[in-house]
């Protein structure tokens, strides 16, 4: 594939495909002395950006670079173009008038860009040339955003326009919408909409920093960053420069004035206060702590504390209820903005997109909203939406005034599934939005067993799956355990999938629950949950059928130990995995250090350094090179779907399937617990770990090293961690650890 322009954008983008195993030519100016030289340093500087754009440094070397004046032998061979140079109409018409002239004629074209007319880049073009030219928009950072829009043109061939989305879904992991040719297309049409509208009601109500921020995050269903926030990571020069794009093509638009830029905000760029990019905006980092800005006197002060009786937890619903009941002063605030925004997407969702689902789906997987506005429309109820609008003064849209009367909601549940609102109280099937993702697959099964923060689904031929879903993090305490044990036990099932509900597999043991036992010196109890622990992930190991991790989002700790003794494991390429005790100063306890040794046998100094220190992957390819994941293991791009590929390969392994037997292992014995020693005397002279640190890795290196002896069997390796893992709960530095991550949700070096 080929790339033109390697500004912030075009370089990763082609660092994506390259993470994805896609081999790219980069192409952009030079000098006479290096012709390349301008993609050449691209590709340099690609390692050391933040967030990384690659899963691993090495995945660099599969972008070539080139120049974009010598760039025939390069789009002549190419089978599909990415032009991503910057966001000007003149200079992309230019790029793209080498590609019409120099591309294979059947090569897919695509334009990379956040608002220009699609129309207007192909306008005078030969026919064919339109036939395969068609709009994408990578969102920044193109590997961590999710949403990628693709824009046909007026004559972009049906079948062009459904590879594209194809592919950027299973070969790139992305969710694709399709968009109108329309300004800024749907997600930064709305979702720009949304902070425009909360930086003109601040700046009208004086509001501070702080108390626009405690209302418009999760109270609304959106992200923990809120608005604010949100503007400064986005960069407020690059948000205006946004709004602008929107504010001179819809000159028709009865909210366009909400698309200009507020004084202050004018102020605020033209001082340099472009947010997190400058250091600093709405926020800023002074010392240790984070300011907000004051809005009368530009200043940086330490943030307020604002109170809220209101729900930022839970169904939406239940907040959205608590929100417009509610007579605190920021509520009124809250409620019109709110209702602002789910009338301009009412407004114009038929405009923006070919379906009304499409507008939902873009803000969700564009802006990580909970629900999109048309889906607030529902949760909200369209009478009380209408009231709102009109006790404000503002317009009611046709849409939303044709619900409210008819006591329609956008969507409705039927025999059939889930159905859209058309028109007129009519009602059609909800269209595709690509690939199935896991959530809806599930939805389909049977459940078969229900348990406490675990469930059992009918995955078809004989592939039974075990969902945890203990909390957002699926925490496992003894039941789940339990449970994992009895179904690979019961003799019922051909084969099994562990997964996890929501966005990951598990963070692992239930940390309240263990604190408990430590504290009120319930050692016979932590004896029992380490052995039961310890038991369930045996029997995955040596089940007499195969057991397959579907993993995404964490896989931590207990979560990451499931993993490991599992005869497979089927991976979200985005998946963060590890043994992470000794954040809290313990060591993997659950079969963690015995699947270790496993692997790596006597070779324990290649991941001790990981292990001591509780890192975890950025991903699952360097999780591959930490050696926590096999080189045979299945890892897909296509994160969304992992439990689907997952059953198609537990169906495949329970052909044929001889369970492992427990074997003696080989470990480093007294030589390299010698060694590990060492390097712990060393890390701790160059303060680099902490007494506790050192206490913590002598207990990891005594069980991996065998304490001392080259040969061991399974099972005293499983005694092994639990003894350690006792004797560092009863430590008081251990407590605290643990304590204070249950309290912060960070580490403690003590």
């Amino acid at each position: 594939m080929a790339v033109l322009g390697a500004g912030v954008m075009g370089r990763q983008i082609a660092a994506l495909l390259a993470s994805a195993g896609v081999e790219v030519d980069l192409l952009d100016l030079g000098t006479a002395d290096d012709p390349a030289g301008m993609a050449r340093q691209a590709i340099a500087d690609l390692p050391s950006m933040r967030p990384t754009p690659l899963f691993r440094d090495e995945d660099a070397a599969r972008i070539r670079p080139g120049a974009l004046h010598d760039s025939g032998p390069v789009l002549a061979t190419a089978p599909w173009v990415i032009e991503a140079v910057v966001e000007d109409l003149a200079i992309k018409r230019s790029v793209l008038d080498l590609v019409e002239a120099q591309s294979h004629p059947d090569a897919i074209i695509t334009t990379n860009t956040s608002g220009l007319p699609i129309a207007s880049l192909a306008e005078g073009r030969s026919a064919d040339f339109q036939r395969r030219f068609v709009g994408v928009h990578f969102f920044n950072p193109p590997r961590a955003m999710l949403l990628v829009e693709v824009i046909p043109g007026v004559a972009s061939d049906p079948g062009v326009v459904e590879s594209c989305r194809s592919w950027v879904e299973a070969g790139l992991g992305k969710r694709a919408v399709i968009c109108r040719d329309t300004p800024n297309f749907i997600a930064n049409r709305l979702g720009v909409f949304a902070l425009m509208d909360i930086l003109h009601r601040m700046g009208e109500a004086g509001l501070t920093v702080d108390a626009v921020d405690a209302v418009t995050g999760p109270l609304l269903g959106r992200p923990s960053s809120a608005s604010l926030r949100l503007c400064d990571l986005i960069g407020l020069d690059t948000l205006a420069h946004v709004a602008h794009t929107v504010h001179d093509g819809v000159v028709d638009d009865p909210w366009r004035r909400t698309f200009a830029t507020p004084d202050f905000l004018g102020s605020m760029i033209e001082s340099g206060q472009l947010g997190a990019k400058t250091g600093g905006g709405f926020y800023k980092k002074v010392g240790k702590q984070i300011h907000s800005r004051d809005m009368a006197t530009g200043d940086y002060v330490p943030r307020e504390r604002i109170r809220l009786e209101l729900p930022l937890r839970g169904p939406l619903k239940d907040r959205l209820d608590a929100l417009w009941d509610s007579a605190e002063p920021l509520t009124q605030f809250a409620r019109d903005h709110l209702a602002t925004c789910v009338a301009y997407a009412a407004a114009c969702a038929h405009r923006v997109a070919d379906h009304l689902e499409d507008v939902d789906r873009a803000l969700v997987w564009g802006f990580n909203w909970e629900a999109g506005p048309l889906a607030l429309l529902d949760l909200i109820g369209p009478q009380r939406l209408a009231a709102t609008l009109e006790e404000s003064s503002q317009p009611v849209p046709d849409l939303l005034g044709e619900l409210a009367a008819s006591q329609s909601t956008v969507y409705r549940q039927t025999n059939e599934g889930k159905q859209v609102f058309e028109s007129k109280g009519n009602y059609r099937p909800l269209t595709s939005p690509g690939s199935v993702d896991d959530a809806d697959f599930l939805g389909e099964l049977d459940v078969l067993e229900q348990g406490e923060g675990c469930r059992l689904l009918d995955g078809g031929h004989g592939v039974g799956i075990l969902q945890f879903h203990a909390g957002s993090l699926n925490i496992l305490g003894p039941p789940p355990l339990q449970m994992a044990i009895d179904c690979v036990s019961s003799g019922k099932l051909q084969s099994m999938v562990l997964c996890g509900a929501g966005e990951h597999l598990s963070a692992g043991a239930d940390l309240q629950y263990l604190l408990r036992l430590i504290q009120e010196d319930r050692w016979s109890e932590l004896e029992a949950y380490l052995v039961l622990f310890q038991t369930a992930t045996s029997t995955m190991r040596h089940a007499a059928i195969p057991v397959v991790a579907a993993g995404r989002g964490l896989a931590l700790g207990g979560g990451c130990e499931f993993s490991l003794s599992c005869a497979g494991r089927v991976l979200a390429a985005e998946l963060r995995i590890g043994l992470v005790e000794a954040k809290v100063g313990l060591i993997p306890g659950a079969g963690g250090c015995k699947e270790v040794v496993r692997r790596v046998g006597a070779d324990v100094e290649r991941i001790f350094g990981i292990l001591r220190e509780g890192l975890m992957s950025d991903n699952a390819r360097q999780a591959q090179d930490f050696g926590l994941v096999d080189a045979t293991d299945a890892i897909h791009m296509d994160g969304h779907r992992v439990i689907q590929h997952a059953v198609t390969t537990a169906g495949a392994l329970s052909t044929g399937w001889t369970p492992p037997a427990p074997t003696d292992l080989s470990t480093a014995g007294q030589a390299g617990l010698s060694r590990l020693t060492d390097e712990l005397d060393r890390a701790r002279q160059e303060g680099s770990a902490t007494e506790h640190d050192v206490v913590v890795g002598t207990a990891l290196a005594h069980v991996l090293c065998g304490a001392g002896q080259e040969r061991v069997s399974e099972q005293r390796l499983l005694d092994l961690e639990r003894e350690q893992f006792h004797a560092l709960s009863a430590t008081p530095a251990t407590r605290e650890r643990i304590i204070h991550m249950l309290e912060t949700g960070k580490p403690l070096r003590n």
